[in-house]
């Protein structure tokens, strides 16, 4: 196909050689992320410059014989190179048409016959005119090849791009029959120009290959995009669990399954104009929800507070959130599970372990723990705190009187009135029995005083009724202690008890205060008392605290009872009597 005229001068050398660049280029950008698609363009590029070295050889042949020398070698070397560019024209051609290589053996086969024809006709049986036709041939089948294979693509993977390229080498196919069968050649005065145009048609063509490529796969992305999100919808449709898709760019929500409709009194007609933030109740909770999402990009089993806009009344849900992809777009995909009636077990176990059965109060053992917590808050910022002891008076007559329902009636009106009586940050408890113990934070000893008068008061006013419609009124004796005497709960519950001994002591219905003095006494007689325990103790002693265990014990136990039994019945005989 090269003509050797695009070596007789300078510009038409660099035109042809600046166009074949050309197609250079473009088959690094068609080739770029690429797998197999484009491979038979390299067969087409290196065919080409080939066969443009074919050329080069044709013109040193006639430059040769100008001189007078032997120009065999470099017909030889043209033709060589002439069948070596058809073979790889015909290789992309049939890379282009069945998507394979042809095997290794044909293709040495055909490049042999042909090597053997033209050593034939140039060295052993010299003949011109077999030269000549070998010369047009061998390009002839080479581009017929590369039209058929172009064309047969026009309608698969490149359609536009492969049916310009499929054009351009059926024209120069057309031009070269024309050639060998020598229409209308003798007419036409320069041909050095076609091979340059062919290049920037081919070049032209690989880049629209690659744009028919790009939008076939786009296409392709596209149908299986969309066959992905069906498959998301029908899981999401089918799932038992309510399931939300949202945009996180906006937070609005996408896609919303029948259980999340019901559950979150979503309209699904209106779904655009929710967004997922709209459902927390708690804005620290969804905060914590974004900050692992950020870091992890999938969160399971993230507990979460909802309100729905039917309902003010907030409830618990199981959350599992990932980051997927979703119609073109990232998304939040969240799982639901309704806990709340697991949350509200939980709070029922809590409450029943911090609270007091009879009188809803809290225990001995929260009041103990929390008041330690206050305390080491209260003395980080110096602030005073107080204990009071209440105890009810006379409470056995109560019971014995009226009986223990009544009894407990009394203790329930003296947990509510306590209750009603101190603040919110106060903290009231059972302590046992008819014992009740309240710290009140902020306050010292004479403000506490103030507040357990006025609570002994209040408590003295109630009245409950017996079964029999008879009132029943009761009062309590409180002793006050405060951080002026101690910053250790267990001595300030021991001292405010104190003070409540004395409050008994001294009539009861009343208040006592239990002072820094007070303390130094208290001190004192302690250390009387564990100094007299102290003399009074031997080590030998010890053993009486130890029981020893023996096989007989219920034996001996068991005739001990038979005696005792036998002893008393006369006596009891005598009683009767």
């Amino acid at each position: 196909m090269g003509s050797i005229e695009v070596f007789a001068q300078s510009q038409y050398f660099f035109t042809t050689l600046l166009s074949l660049a050309v197609l250079f280029f473009a088959g690094i950008y068609a080739t770029a992320g690429q797998d197999k698609l484009f491979a038979p363009l390299w067969f087409l590029f290196i065919g080409l410059v080939v066969d443009f070295g074919a050329a080069a050889a044709a013109y040193g042949s006639v430059s040769v014989y100008a001189e007078g020398k032997s120009i065999e070698g470099y017909v030889f070397l043209e033709l060589l190179l002439s069948l070596s560019a058809m073979i790889f024209l015909a290789l992309s051609a049939i890379r282009f048409m069945v998507n394979g290589v042809l095997l290794n053996w044909v293709v040495a086969g055909l490049w042999i016959l042909g090597a053997m024809a033209a050593s034939l006709f140039i060295f052993i049986i010299p003949n011109g005119d077999v030269v000549n036709q070998m010369r047009q041939i061998f390009p002839l089948a080479g581009f017929a090849c590369l039209a058929a294979g172009l064309l047969s693509q026009s309608s698969k993977e490149f359609k536009s791009g492969s049916m310009l390229a499929a054009l351009a080498t059926s024209v120069i196919v057309t031009v070269l029959v024309c050639k060998y069968c020598g229409f209308f050649i003798e007419k036409i005065n320069s041909f050095w120009y076609i091979p340059a145009l062919l290049y920037v048609l081919l070049a032209l063509s690989v880049m629209m290959m690659k744009v028919d490529a790009l939008n076939q796969r786009l296409g392709k992305s596209a149908k299986e995009i969309d066959k992905y999100n069906k498959k998301i919808e029908e899981i999401i449709r089918l799932s038992p669990f309510p399931i939300i898709i949202s945009r996180l760019g906006d937070d609005r929500l996408i896609l919303a399954n029948n259980n999340a409709v019901k559950l979150l009194g979503i309209n699904p007609r209106e779904l655009e104009r929710y967004r997922l933030r709209d459902f927390f109740a708690d804005s620290d909770n969804r905060q914590l929800l974004t900050e692992r999402l950020e870091s992890e990009r999938e969160v399971q089993d993230f507990e979460v507070l909802v309100k729905t806009p039917l309902s003010d009344t907030p409830f618990w849900l199981l959350a599992s959130v990932n980051i997927i992809d979703y119609n073109y777009d990232v998304a939040l995909y969240s799982a639901f599970q309704d806990i709340t009636s697991r949350k509200n077990r939980e709070a029922l176990l809590k409450n029943q372990a911090i609270r007091d059965p009879l009188t809803s109060l809290y225990n001995r053992r929260y009041f103990e723990d929390e008041v330690n917590k206050r305390i080491l808050e209260a003395k980080a910022q110096d602030l005073p705190y107080t204990i009071l002891m209440l105890d009810a008076d006379h409470f056995k007559n109560v019971n014995d009187t009226y009986g223990h329902k009544i009894g407990d009636k009394v203790l329930i009106e003296l947990a509510t009135t306590a209750e009603r009586a101190l603040r919110d940050n106060d903290i009231v408890a059972r302590y046992g029995g008819e014992e009740f113990v309240v710290f009140l934070p902020g306050i010292h000893a004479e403000q506490g005083k103030i507040v357990a008068d006025r609570l002994r008061d209040s408590i003295s006013k109630q009245v409950v009724y017996s079964d029999a419609k008879e009132p029943v009124t009761f009062t309590v004796s409180i002793g006050v202690s405060s951080s002026d005497v101690s910053d250790n709960i267990d001595t300030l519950i021991k001292t405010a008890d104190e003070a409540l001994y004395k409050a008994k002591q001294n009539g009861r219905n009343r208040v006592e205060v239990f002072t820094e003095e007070d303390l130094k006494a208290f001190t004192a007689s302690s250390q009387v008392e564990h100094k007299d325990e102290s003399q009074n103790h031997h080590p030998v002693f010890d053993k009486e605290n130890s029981e020893e265990i023996s096989l007989l014990d219920r034996v001996e136990a068991v005739q001990i009872s038979n005696e005792d039994t036998q002893i008393e019945e006369p006596s009891n005989q005598k009683e009767s009597k």
